[in-house]
């Protein structure tokens, strides 16, 4: 369920834990796969991504936050990611610092019929996918399923499904600004 930034923005100054589990559900995964144009490892990714929320609720709990959670999540998250590969020596995909206005903007002014021809290039690119890797994909980003779900579902371990979902990602690397778009419309 998706809940607006005005209702968490609230919760956050009344220092409401709940406040905080709605940010995390509504941007987790999109920040996840964020993060993996920076960092070449899911695991690294899903760090960073925490370590962002963790801070992010030591520093703004009960105090005034203004501008896009949205915004400043994402930034935050190229941040850390970016001084995790600097802390570690590890390459990143590709120069996202040249990328991240565009990909604001076109989270916001992507229009229904631009949607639908990069949502159709993307189910494309996931139709070539490993029959695993793919299922394993869309049970986490379509069905929104957890790892142990999924594993459960697949009758294998959640490394496993960590692994099939990270190798997705990496096919699909060129497609991430569109996977983050429809996780945060999802």
């Amino acid at each position: 369920m998706k809940y607006s930034e005005e209702d968490v923005i609230q919760g956050l100054l009344r220092g409401d834990v709940n406040s905080m589990k709605m940010l995390f559900d509504n941007y987790y995964q999109a920040l996840c796969v964020y993060a993996l144009r920076f960092i070449d490892s899911f695991e690294d990714a899903e760090d960073v991504v925490q370590d962002v929320f963790l801070s992010f609720w030591e520093a703004r709990k009960g105090k005034e936050f203004e501008g896009s959670l949205r915004s400043y999540l994402f930034g935050a998250v190229r941040k850390r990611a970016l001084r995790f590969v600097e802390e570690t020596g590890r390459h990143v995909f590709e120069n996202i610092n040249d990328h991240l206005n565009d990909f604001l903007d076109d989270a916001e002014d992507m229009d229904g019929e631009k949607a639908q021809v990069e949502k159709e290039k993307l189910y494309e690119a996931v139709n070539q996918l490993p029959d695993k890797s793919r299922e394993v994909f869309l049970a986490i980003v379509l069905d929104n399923m957890s790892y142990k779900a999924v594993a459960v579902k697949l009758g294998i371990s959640v490394n496993t499904v960590k692994t099939h979902y990270a190798r997705a990602l990496v096919n699909l690397r060129e497609y991430l600004k569109i996977i983050v778009l429809i996780l945060i419309a999802h």
